[in-house]
């Protein structure tokens, strides 16, 4: 019959299917029935918690995720009504990221995590509030607020104070490697350690839907270091590729989130194939930006733009066009807020902004 956890369970029910079939067409079947059995329900008991499942485990493999604040804050507004808070945060929590992953303006999503924190410090949902406050922390990094980069060391957090639960270490590795592939710490990106306990969280199948993020963001940095170690390229390479791997099928599945990934991974493995013919790995680049502009995604269009610049720096060797791009990629990140990686850019590339030809 139906009852008050009815569209819940059937729900969990789809998440299941991914988790231990990587089925999604039947974890979006059962998401869909669960809405529909959650309408007709006289209680809305349960709707915070449907709300947050399809949405953060299920539909972000077939719906863009730029339609899902508006359902995210109407399960929040349920839990709230219902006095379900536990998954009313969550959906406030996963909002946020919504905010961040569409591209939305960062001083515009910071102060959406001012007023989600205070809320959730004020309902004492404290593992809420300690995922919240890592993203906070990375948002003050990006705009230049905070004297850290890598760190999240600062006014929403202090990393080394953090008693970490298996949900808020999963949200600080995918903060870190933010942080890293924006700030230019390849390295650290390629290596940062994924603890047992966030495996269940960042499944690309199964995983929550920053899964994305981290993996997208994990293979940009070891495609870097590809670049930039001869010695072990074929060892980045290799595991680069997997993940690589893991978008391609998941577009040839029809994921309207991840085209403009896809198309930069393929040019970043493009260019370290010196046989390639650098008029196409160019083309590749500017189908990247191109795709991720017209998506609404500025801030991985200006990744993007960055990424072209370097291979134009460092493999092409054309300035000129290097410093163009550098200056697109200025430009895009500014315009997103993020005065702190426009910094970073200065710093390191000021030989190409300036017009000189010296590495």
């Amino acid at each position: 019959g139906l009852f008050d956890w009815s569209a819940k369970s059937l729900a969990a029910l789809g998440y299941l299917s991914l988790v231990a079939f990587s089925d999604i067409d039947t974890a979006h079947y059962f998401g869909e029935r669960a809405l529909q059995m959650q309408e007709r329900c006289e209680s809305e008991a349960g709707k915070a918690r449907t709300i947050y499942i399809v949405h953060t485990f299920s539909f972000h493999h077939v719906k863009p995720m730029q339609s899902f604040s508006k359902p995210l804050i109407e399960g929040y507004q349920s839990g709230m009504r219902t006095g379900d808070k536990d998954f009313a945060m969550w959906c406030l929590f996963f909002n946020i990221v919504t905010l961040y992953m569409g591209g939305k303006p960062l001083k515009f999503i910071e102060e959406q995590c001012q007023a989600s924190i205070s809320q959730m410090d004020e309902l004492k949902e404290e593992e809420h509030a300690s995922c919240l406050r890592m993203f906070w922390q990375l948002f003050f990094n990006l705009m230049g607020s905070s004297n850290s980069t890598i760190e999240l060391c600062g006014e929403a957090i202090n990393e080394q104070e953090v008693v970490f639960t298996d949900a808020s270490h999963a949200a600080f590795v995918v903060v870190k490697i933010i942080a890293s592939s924006l700030s230019g710490r390849y390295e650290l990106g390629a290596h940062l350690n994924i603890e047992k306990g966030d495996k269940q969280y960042l499944m690309i199948k199964g995983g929550i839907n920053l899964a994305f993020v981290f993996w997208f963001h994990r293979s940009l940095c070891l495609y870097a270091m590809a670049r930039k170690n001869k010695k072990k390229r074929r060892h980045y390479m290799a595991q680069a590729k997997l993940i690589r791997k893991e978008f391609t099928k998941s577009l040839k599945n029809k994921n309207p989130n991840v085209l403009h990934y896809v198309s930069l991974l393929n040019a970043e493995k493009a260019a370290l194939k010196q046989k390639r013919n650098q008029e196409d790995v160019k083309k590749m680049y500017n189908d990247a930006i191109t795709m991720s502009a017209r998506g609404g995604y500025v801030h991985d269009a200006a990744l993007a733009q960055e990424r072209f610049a370097d291979f134009l720096r460092g493999i092409a060797g054309d300035f000129k066009e290097a410093k163009y791009h550098l200056e697109g990629a200025i430009q895009r990140y500014t315009n997103w807020g993020a005065m702190g990686v426009v910094e970073h850019l200065h710093n390191k590339y000021h030989d190409v902004l300036a017009g000189s030809s010296t590495n």
